[in-house]
């Protein structure tokens, strides 16, 4: 019986992807809330996959690597897009009315589902994780519970956990296809994808176009965004895929929100109440147990071996 969590990273080049996807991903949270400064999050999120997009194909240019666009390829675009159109899409949405931190707290919940949709496929969930699991659900209940007197926060919450189960499906999916497609072309083919969903949305939005040059924070975040989140990160991303399994990559949304939380008080002065601490500080404790056979393999042999016995 299999945990959900495969084997650490083995090779210099999987442990420096992985190290570079934490280190983006505990930025990133603030950089959405800042592009968002002056700006519709359609628009922000339609100037950073702009932008990306750009950049990534003439990197693909330089590198001389082709852009494939046979139906196993156009499958893993589609299946990108669920992790970048639809994730990023929903986040934003929620980063109008949530803090930096508690976006990232509330990604940090994504091993939970990808352990979970594991456990009904080829990998059984053990007690300790069955707890940590519940352990975070009842700190996001009292995050829930303390926030029902801020205006949007909800449905802002809301929001995130929809790009969450959306950024969780797309790994799976991922996983599914078999397209061996270079990490690059996976990565413009899913931004060209999503630019697609965007372009059809943005009509919708023409009233609340920019009117002027956003700040210069904003243009800052905008880049940062399209360069280290959509291209950097997402590279990373779809070459981690491979080589890791679904819950293992979510892990990584397991340090970010400690991180997230210190930058998004340090830079951009966000307050979080008592009450929501006490949430956080009982979700990221579940987080903690979910992983403890991974932190300390003994207990796991000994479990796996009572499973067996059973």
């Amino acid at each position: 019986m299999l945990s959900p969590l495969d084997e650490p990273p083995q090779t210099m080049r999987t442990s420096g992807a992985y190290l570079i996807l934490v280190l983006i991903w505990s930025t990133t949270p603030l950089a959405v809330v800042v592009s968002l400064r002056g700006l519709n999050p359609i628009w922000s999120l339609s100037v950073r996959f702009i932008l990306a997009i750009v950049i990534a194909r003439i990197v693909l240019w330089i590198i001389r690597q082709p852009l494939p666009m046979d139906k196993a390829a156009l499958r893993c675009y589609l299946a990108g897009t669920l992790g970048l159109f639809w994730a990023m899409l929903f986040t934003y949405l929620g980063a109008q009315y949530l803090p930096s931190g508690l976006i990232s707290l509330i990604f940090g919940l994504a091993p939970l589902f990808a352990g979970l949709v594991g456990h009904f496929r080829d990998s059984k969930l053990l007690p300790a994780q069955w707890l940590g699991m519940l352990l975070s659900t009842v700190g996001l209940a009292g995050i829930f519970g303390s926030v029902h007197m801020h205006a949007g926060m909800l449905k802002g919450m809301i929001y995130v956990l929809i790009g969450v189960m959306a950024y969780v499906g797309s790994i799976y999916w991922l996983r599914y296809e078999k397209a061996n497609l270079h990490p690059l072309a996976q990565t413009t083919g899913s931004l060209i994808f999503s630019m697609v969903g965007l372009i059809v949305l943005l009509p919708f939005y023409w009233t609340v176009r920019p009117q002027h040059m956003p700040s210069g924070e904003t243009l800052f975040a905008l880049v940062y965004s399209a360069v280290f989140a959509s291209v950097i990160a997402m590279l990373c991303y779809f070459y981690l895929i491979n080589k890791m399994k679904p819950a293992t990559l979510s892990l990584a949304t397991v340090i970010t929100p400690v991180l997230a939380l210190i930058l998004g008080s340090w830079i951009n002065n966000e307050v979080i109440s008592g009450a929501m601490m006490i949430g956080i500080g009982i979700v990221m404790l579940g987080l903690i147990v979910y992983f403890i056979y991974d932190l300390f393999p003994h207990l796991k042999k000994h479990v796996l071996s009572d499973y067996q016995k059973i």
